[in-house]
């Protein structure tokens, strides 16, 4: 972004959403958190469940925004202050801001939403897509009627492509973002079990997660993973919008499928047809979910008219972010240990992915495959079931020991005859996880981010010896894992 080109200027806020202000000004950036404010930023004061942004308005010019969006008086500060920006409404105002951004940018516009896999998406489709043309893209979970908003009114003016996260924690939140979005690509991941606290079954989570269709432009294309048991729902919903339907399948017909695949404890190799052309590449992130996501990714750079070239090319350099499958290499002591932090999210269907990952990190010669889970959320009448269910696959990937925060994962443990012990804070769970790990084990960290297993995580790394040689050991345990794995 440069001066001759910022991202909103007073003039284009007040013609957008009629905001009156003092005096003249422009904008890099837009925040609705003080703390993430930057030097030459607008800053707009939001009414949140807990808190209400006015009362920060004071911390974000501390840190240089150049203006505030208000809707109310500031504690502090005179009406007539010229840095505050009147409206009626600040999320309207916020909303506002995110169709004029839409407009203004000749953008191929993707909406990305699912029960898993979401945001991993979102980042790869931006990896793959900036490497020819200027993208822009939701950052971290910005996926509700907060973040939706506010990733648009970040995208700069020169945007060629623009992808956005869609979320729900209930029916008719994604169809008022696929309305503000207005899509040119629609992508589902997977139908899951996600928030099936607030639905009666998979079939209304399906139906919910196809309002994404509902905000398609005329030409608009849906991308679906036919490998979901929901598959026919959400092809019959996006059929009826008149769009053009690109089907994606790692197991059975599609598109956009593999023609064959090999899966490395680290990475996946393989050679798929992209809706009839071929291409071999690999994807730097192990996994089958990583298969299908990467399937996803190239279908929409196909129908977004991007480079499929580049877009495989980025796919071999993705890096899990913090949270989302990240893996260290640690040594604690004696024990050299392998860390997959996966602490950011959980549900059904990624806790079963992120074991199925842990199942293919070589581990020593006396190493252990060892769970550490908190009990997943927002599952409702459902909840026992689905933790319970959860047993099979803890035998099927190979679990030796399970650390279990709430008894949910406990009980799991328990009836697939796996060693656990269960806490009731994280700190007790660090404390005893640290004193068992031995050399040669390989640990997933994985829960809702609100259960606060990110510090069992940080707690571990901490630990561990910052001279110690990863690159040695990375070696050492893909030749004692014999390198290859076929799917």
């Amino acid at each position: 972004m440069t001066i001759n080109e910022p991202l909103w200027t007073s003039a284009e806020l007040a013609v957008t959403c009629g905001a009156l202000g003092g005096q003249p000004w422009y904008a890099d950036g837009v925040h609705t958190d003080s703390r993430e404010v930057l030097p030459g930023d607008l800053f707009v004061a939001l009414h949140g469940e807990k808190m209400n942004g006015h009362d920060f308005i004071g911390d974000a010019f501390a840190r240089g925004a150049v203006a505030a969006v208000v809707s109310e008086s500031v504690d502090g500060f005179d009406l007539s202050d010229e840095r505050l920006v009147h409206v009626p409404d600040t999320l309207e105002a916020l909303r506002l801001m995110a169709g004029h951004a839409r407009d203004r940018a000749p953008a191929v516009r993707i909406a990305v939403t699912g029960s898993a896999g979401k945001t991993s998406i979102v980042q790869a489709l931006r990896k793959a897509l900036s490497r020819v043309e200027a993208t822009h893209s939701s950052i971290r979970s910005f996926n509700n009627h907060v973040g939706v908003p506010l990733s648009m009114s970040r995208m700069p003016r020169e945007s060629r492509f623009g992808v956005f996260e869609l979320g729900m924690s209930g029916p008719g939140e994604i169809a008022r973002s696929a309305e503000m979005v207005r899509p040119d690509i629609a992508v589902v991941s997977t139908i899951g079990a996600a928030h099936i606290g607030a639905f009666d079954d998979l079939a209304a989570i399906a139906q919910t997660k196809a309002e994404i269709f509902s905000g398609l432009s005329p030409s608009g294309t849906a991308i679906i993973n036919t490998d979901t048991n929901e598959a026919d729902t959400l092809v019959k919903v996006a059929s009826a919008t008149g769009a053009s339907i690109m089907t994606v399948s790692v197991t059975g017909a599609a598109d956009v499928s593999p023609i064959r695949m090999m899966e490395h404890h680290n990475c996946t190799c393989l050679t798929a047809d992209i809706a009839g052309t071929t291409i071999t590449y690999k994807v730097s992130q192990p996994g089958r979910e990583w298969v299908l996501n990467s399937l996803l990714v190239l279908a929409a750079v196909k129908a977004a008219g991007g480079d499929l070239g580049h877009a495989a090319l980025a796919l071999a350099t993705l890096e899990a972010e913090p949270g989302r499958g990240r893996s260290h290499m640690l040594a604690l002591g004696h024990a050299r240990v392998t860390l997959l932090d996966d602490s950011y999210n959980a549900n059904p269907l990624s806790v079963q992915a992120g074991l199925r990952r842990l199942s293919l990190v070589p581990t020593g010669e006396f190493g252990r495959r060892i769970a550490v889970l908190a009990d997943m959320k927002e599952l409702g009448g459902q909840s026992e079931a689905l933790h319970l269910a959860l047993a099979e696959d803890f035998r099927r990937f190979g679990v030796s020991r399970v650390f279990a925060l709430g008894h949910g994962m406990a009980a799991a443990a328990k009836a697939a005859e796996v060693a656990f012990e269960c806490f009731e804070n994280t700190g007790d769970l660090g404390a005893s996880l640290s004193k068992d790990l031995r050399d040669g084990d390989a640990v997933m960290v994985k829960g809702a981010n609100s259960a606060g297993l990110a510090r069992v995580v940080e707690h571990l790394l901490t630990q561990s010896d910052p001279e110690f040689d990863q690159a040695d050991f990375k070696h050492k345990s893909a030749a004692a894992a014999g390198g290859l794995y076929a799917l």
